[in-house]
């Protein structure tokens, strides 16, 4: 049984604020797709499956945004990403492990619980720390990375936390814990290429050429998530300059058999970039063309 949108993101608040945040969520909550959440997450086995985004902000003026993240069919595995914004002269702490935050989720509620591999990593964001463990012989992963620290380097603005359930079967290793918390990331901080073997019909890496100040032209990498039921498509290229690009993509009709879509690029340093593309699913083929705010023309094939 799914939880509905009011209760389960209330439900979240409530076992996640522990002394952090504080307050209820507000009446100010909404439904929104991942392009507008900025959370990115290729979890092994939830490749086109469930998707739902809340937002919302609590009479505190703390910003949070849940997403949920499920298989295409059957109960495994399963996800939750909560990322949450403090207002200005609030902060969370920065020394709390993420061992500590396993009984914060439902999934350890009223179970055996038994404790796995512990540690920090590394993602697109920074300093990740992670911790396995069972509940009732379900093998589960909890994270928690602070960010934003303010000057005096023992809080951090920015919260970002949650878990990944494998289902039945061993205990998650270090290293695969360290792998998957490298698939978690947020837009403002760039794109992360999904790994490979990803399944997900909808997800194609590119190659785009554009054109730079000199007339000749720059290669970079990138990928497409095509718009389908239940998700939404995005575009995502470079590092350009050291900057990451990222955007919407949405249909616009087909033609020959192919599906046209239009998308548009922001870049990390102000440069913006818009065009169409046509796509055909049996084989992911992609082409498309495009200008920059500047004037410089793209060109996108797969």
């Amino acid at each position: 049984m799914k939880l509905g949108a009011t209760v389960y993101l209330a439900v979240v608040v409530s076992l996640l604020a522990g002394g952090c945040t504080g307050g209820d969520i507000g009446p100010e909550y909404v439904s929104i797709n991942e392009e507008e959440s900025g959370l990115l997450f290729y979890g092994p086995g939830l490749a086109d499956g469930y998707r739902q985004v809340l937002t919302g902000t609590d009479q505190k003026f703390v910003r949070r945004t849940v997403a949920r993240y499920g298989p295409q069919t059957g109960k495994y595995p399963h996800a939750t990403i909560y990322y949450a914004e403090m207002p200005p002269g609030r902060q969370f702490k920065r020394d709390v492990p993420a061992k500590a935050t396993i009984g914060h989720w439902g999934w350890s509620r009223d179970k055996t619980v038994k404790t796995g591999a512990t540690g920090v990593a590394v993602n697109a964001m920074g300093r990740i720390g992670y911790a396995a463990a069972t509940a009732d012989g379900v093998a589960c992963l909890v994270w928690r990375q602070p960010m934003g620290i303010r000057d005096n380097g023992g809080t951090a603005t920015r919260l970002l936390a949650g878990y990944y359930c494998r289902g039945d079967g061993p205990m998650i290793s270090a290293a695969e814990a360290e792998s998957i918390v490298k698939l978690i990331g947020h837009r403002e901080y760039g794109p992360i290429e999904p790994p490979e073997g990803w399944s997900d019909t909808g997800t194609v890496r590119i190659a785009v050429m554009w054109k730079n100040a000199s007339s000749g032209l720059d290669h970079f990498r990138g990928i497409i998530r095509v718009p389908r039921e239940g998700r939404d498509g995005a575009i995502q290229v470079g590092p350009r300059g050291g900057r990451k690009c990222s955007g919407p993509l949405t249909p616009a009709g087909e033609t020959d058999g192919r599906t046209v879509m239009k998308w548009s690029l922001t870049c990390g340093d102000g440069l913006t970039a818009k065009g169409s593309l046509r796509y055909r699913q049996k084989d992911d083929y992609v082409i498309g063309e495009g200008e920059d705010s500047e004037g410089r023309n793209l060109a996108l094939i797969d």
